[in-house]
């Protein structure tokens, strides 16, 4: 575990070789300016992260795939919520230029999440299988994802968060969830650099948690994600590289833990957060 990390990862900043050059292909393919934490955390475990992304990387190259992300984001609507009115976050003390800020973030956020929740779905496939994924498989490629071109915060660590702040992004975190799990959610820390923002989304958002809406909205991507999962098993590639059985098994549970209570989740929460925001 590392002082900005709630579970070992490795900090962007301190990838080397392999690692970083891996970190800086993540980034390029998907068109975002960050790596999200199940990377991160893949790449302590040995050769899980260079296993993984050989696997998933042709995925994230597929018109097709890119579609199934869209709809798992639609899926993940919730009823009844609506955006809050600029002169409420005006009057919080998140202006105009912040708020175009935020959703440029948010929108980074939800890009990732979609395609991550159905690579980490087949790649948990494989890993509890003896077959071996298919090798690309014909499909038009998708346009490569453009990223937002804004200056990214940097990521917070736990320990850069004022008390109340830290209460929180941690009160935050537990909205939606359907198990416990040490990993925060990494979007959380980034818009800590909006404690306004935050403050009155998770006021907003608080009554969607309390009646379940989060929730059942989570388990509708988890079932649509693992169903659209099945169809692109032939399209994975076979790893370059060998994972051991004590690494293939810890990667197959981090894998699995983060699909079932946390891409999924925040697949609804940053599709929620992005409703409550408004046009920016």
């Amino acid at each position: 575990m590392t002082g900005a990390d709630p579970i070992p990862a490795i900090r962007e900043e301190d990838a080397e070789g392999e690692i970083a050059a891996i970190f800086a292909d993540l980034r390029a393919t998907l068109g975002v300016p960050f790596v999200n934490l199940i990377w991160r955390h893949l790449a302590t475990i040995p050769n899980a992260l260079p296993w993984t992304w050989s696997l998933a990387k042709p995925l994230y190259k597929s018109a097709e795939f890119a579609q199934a992300a869209d709809g798992l984001r639609s899926e993940a609507a919730v009823a009844g919520l609506d955006a809050i009115p600029d002169f409420v976050w005006d009057c919080g003390g998140v202006p105009a230029t912040e708020r175009a800020r935020i959703g440029r973030l948010i929108d980074d956020y939800n890009l990732a999440n979609g395609l991550n929740f159905l690579a980490m779905l087949v790649a948990s496939a494989a890993l509890g299988s003896e077959i071996a994924p298919g090798g690309a498989g014909a499909s038009t490629d998708a346009p490569a994802p453009q990223a937002a071109g804004m200056t990214l915060p940097r990521l917070l660590g736990l320990a850069e968060l004022s008390p109340p702040l830290l209460r929180l992004v941690r009160e935050f975190d537990q909205f939606g969830r359907l198990g416990q799990s040490e990993a925060i959610a990494s979007l959380y820390r980034h818009l800590g650099h909006w404690p306004s923002f935050l403050a009155l989304a998770c006021t907003a958002l608080r009554p969607y948690h309390l009646s379940g809406g989060l929730a059942a909205a989570q388990q509708r991507v988890i079932a649509k994600g693992r169903a659209e999962a099945a169809g692109f098993d032939a399209l994975s590639a076979q790893p370059s590289v060998a994972i051991d059985p004590e690494a293939r098994a810890r990667a197959a549970g981090s894998i699995d833990t983060f699909t079932r209570l946390m891409i999924g989740r925040m697949v609804v929460m940053g599709g929620a957060l992005k409703t409550i925001l408004g046009p920016t």
